[in-house]
């Protein structure tokens, strides 16, 4: 007997939503932009898939609405950043992105991260959110030169660092060493990508 999908459960309401959207980053990250259809996401869901195109549509707006938002505390960071010493502000940061590397959502952003690749589009909004909306305004408040520069130095030391942890278990790698001296590396990496004189 062919299975077929429950048409509109819970119709309309912000659960379903949320239920689309996970059920689309699980799918993009297994199989990719281009190899994953509405269809495949509503039977995901389990709704129907006229009420996907209602909340997003299209796909490709859907797909824009799965790309990293910036945390809820983004925009008090740089502030706080800013009254603390640098190298406590590194610390600060190191701490975060350790929490954030291991977060068990990570995975799945990752690989979304990877399927955007393939759109320009995509790239730019990911680009967006953490180079402009993000990183950049970090910089700007703590007074440094060259904020651009370092804000894409920054960036590449934060995914650097996700991607390693993802694919290559940087604990492994890191042997015998503790949690603190784990930390203390990355806060060193951080310090000298806020304090080394570009000009």
């Amino acid at each position: 007997m062919m299975k077929t999908t429950r048409v509109g459960r819970r119709s309309g309401s912000s659960e379903s939503r949320e239920d689309v959207l996970s059920a689309a980053r699980a799918l993009f990250a297994e199989h990719g932009y281009q190899r994953t259809t509405i269809r495949l996401i509503a039977e995901r869901a389990g709704v129907d898939p006229s009420l996907v195109i209602y909340f997003f549509s299209t796909k490709e707006q859907l797909f824009m609405a799965c790309m990293p938002k910036p945390s809820e505390d983004a925009s008090d960071t740089p502030k706080l950043l800013a009254a603390m010493p640098r190298d406590k502000a590194a610390q600060m940061l190191a701490q975060r992105i350790v929490e954030s590397i291991k977060s068990p959502e990570t995975s799945n952003i990752l690989a979304v991260m990877r399927a955007a690749s393939s759109k320009p589009e995509s790239v730019s909004h990911i680009r967006s959110v953490f180079l402009s909306r993000t990183l950049l305004p970090m910089i700007t408040e703590l007074g440094l030169s060259r904020p651009k520069e370092r804000a894409a130095l920054l960036a590449a030391v934060v995914t650097g660092l996700t991607f390693v942890h993802e694919m290559l278990d940087i604990e492994a790698e890191w042997g015998d060493l503790d949690k603190a001296a784990q930390l203390e590396l990355i806060s060193r990496t951080i310090e000298l990508a806020l304090t080394t004189e570009l000009d």
